[in-house]
């Protein structure tokens, strides 16, 4: 924009501040959305940008063009050298998105608002089509046309609101509506006994919670270990409210998140076993020696042996780890060691001699071997426990332990795992996005069961491909929003051939910045490392390779 022109809108905006009590600045409630790409904007994430930009975007052609030729200006503008600049689209075609923008030449982000419910929170409609958010108060500075106004917005300069903010009307029931929306997502963590930190228990406790469950909605972060749903195989139990549940449940707590007429409370009548181990009674249990944790420091890690006692082969079909002290217990894997091997190897790379069998971290869940599958326990064999724990700061000790699920008769296959992973890296201080790529090479015809993405604290994100011997690739997994604390094995629904020669590739980044709320220091540099203040990047991968029996293992063992 030409100086004399922002000028003139400033003017205008001096003008028009008599009537700043009908154009006051309102509170914008942080929120997160995927890009056409498959990338998270987080609002909250631009806390250190002057101004957040966002603009209705319409498939219309002409209309695209003009909006798209707006923002390209005032972007090229030194002076919104530090405003961010995104399209929202209230429409779930992100094909059609990507084929205008890739055509338009556009790079500007279209983010995808399917529920319509931040287009809606942020009154982009009855003409408003555009507004200036300042992301670190969280205040909305303009709403109103896309136009030149918004020059003047992002420099502070004009404060104008119009449109209507986000109805509070909701006809949806508590008892019809809410509380299926609740049962289906939530309380199977959220009970008395679950691993959720309260209990919806009842209509009180959920309208106690109402505004924290509306905030973690919208931000993504509820329910845990959600993906992009329009890419990739098929994954099972997926976690993530749908599109009308999220407006359903967002409206209602708008609306005072408010009880039936007749009062009847389905929550109040839910009851819950808690067993102790979700996949029933182990065949096996293990009790892992007692670990004492001091308050404060860092711990290295242990090795620990686990005596086995075997007195002939078997077969593992499952393995479940109950920790002791959730606090403090960050991993464990469990290495199969011959009563040959009593030695540690790879210290440095937190690798032990023998396969692993299985393991524990924050919001893992057990380990199945599905399609008579299973993992194998040699007479005289042991296992060997590579625990990992932080302190928190108090004294404690931690009583671990593991579950053995047997089959009766050897299985018919036998499941094996991998890694594309990268450990060769330095991340600069203050990375908002520093990109690692690993790779796994498939030597013989398999098939692919699950997939792990596995960071510390400054994961950001992580997909999963697979580039085939002909030159093909296709995503198998987006992981949009990386949590430490929520590390899921996705499952897929139906294996998947992977021919000899193909290459399962992962790539993610690291955010080492200061808007990376888990970052335990973003000054310095971080290389791979096994402690939680270094990094890992690692996808893990659990595959059947084709032609491996139980016999062919006993055989080559």
């Amino acid at each position: 924009m030409k100086l004399g022109k922002v000028i003139a809108v400033c003017l205008i905006a001096a003008i028009c501040g008599s009537f700043h009590s009908a154009f006051a600045q309102s509170s914008v409630g942080d929120f997160a959305l995927l890009d056409h790409q498959g990338k998270l904007h987080q609002l909250s994430y631009y806390g250190d940008h002057q101004a957040v930009v966002m603009v209705a975007h319409q498939l219309d052609k002409t209309t695209a063009e003009g909006k798209l030729s707006l923002l390209k200006s005032l972007r090229s503008d030194p002076a919104n050298n530090k405003a961010v600049f995104l399209f929202i689209n209230t429409t779930d075609d992100r094909d059609q998105i990507s084929i205008d923008s890739a055509a338009s030449d556009s790079d500007i982000p279209v983010l995808i608002d399917e529920a319509r419910l931040v287009s809606e929170t942020l009154g982009l409609s009855g003409g408003a089509d555009a507004v200036v958010i300042d992301p670190g108060s969280m205040t909305m500075l303009y709403r109103g046309v896309a136009d030149e106004s918004i020059a003047a917005a992002i420099a502070g300069d004009a404060s104008r609101i119009a449109g209507n903010a986000a109805s509070t009307d909701s006809t949806a029931s508590y008892a019809r509506d809410i509380v299926p929306i609740l049962q289906n997502n939530c309380v199977s963590c959220h009970h008395d006994g679950g691993i959720g930190p309260w209990s919806m228990s009842s209509h009180g406790m959920i309208k106690g919670w109402s505004k924290m469950m509306r905030e973690v909605v919208m931000t993504r972060r509820m329910p845990p270990g959600q993906i992009d749903q329009h890419v990739g195989k098929a994954i099972q139990e997926t976690a993530g409210l749908t599109a009308k549940e999220q407006r359903t449940l967002v409206h209602w707590i708008d609306a005072g998140a408010p009880m039936d007429a007749d009062q009847q409370d389905p929550l109040k009548d839910l009851r819950f076993e808690n067993p102790r181990y979700t996949l029933g009674e182990p065949d096996i249990i293990l009790k892992v020696p007692a670990q004492t944790i001091p308050a404060t420091g860092v711990i290295d890690y242990r090795y620990v042996p686990v005596e086995l006692n075997l007195e002939r082969d078997v077969w593992v079909r499952a393995m479940e780890t109950i920790p002791g002290d959730r606090q403090v217990l960050h991993h464990v894997i469990a290495y199969v060691s011959s009563p040959a091997d009593k030695t540690v190897r790879g210290r440095q790379t937190g690798a032990a001699n023998g396969e692993s069998l299985g393991g524990f971290a924050p919001g893992r869940q057990p380990d199945v071997f599905r399609d008579d599958s299973g993992r194998l326990l040699s007479k005289g064999s042991n296992l060997l426990l590579q625990m990992h724990y932080t302190t928190s700061g108090k004294e404690t000790v931690d009583e671990t332990e593991i579950g053995l699920y047997i089959y009766d008769q050897p299985p018919t296959h036998v499941m094996a795992g991998g890694v594309a992973g990268q450990r060769r890296f330095l991340i600069p201080p203050h990375a908002k996005e520093h990109k690692l790529e690993g790779e796994q090479l498939i030597e013989r015809d398999a098939y692919l069961y699950s997939l792990m993405p596995h960071m510390h604290y400054r994961g950001k994100y992580m997909r999963y491909s697979a580039v085939y011997p002909d030159g093909s690739s296709e995503i198998l997994l987006s992981v949009p929003r990386y949590e430490f604390n929520w590390q899921f094995n996705y499952q897929l629904v139906e294996p998947l051939f992977l021919p000899a020669g193909t290459r399962l590739v992962a790539n993610g980044a690291m955010d080492n910045s200061a808007r990376n709320p888990f970052n335990p220091d973003p000054d310095k540099p971080v290389h791979f490392g096994l402690q939680t203040k270094h990094e890992m990047f690692f996808g893990f991968t659990t595959l059947r390779y084709i032609g491996d029996s139980p016999q062919h293992k006993l055989a080559g063992r």
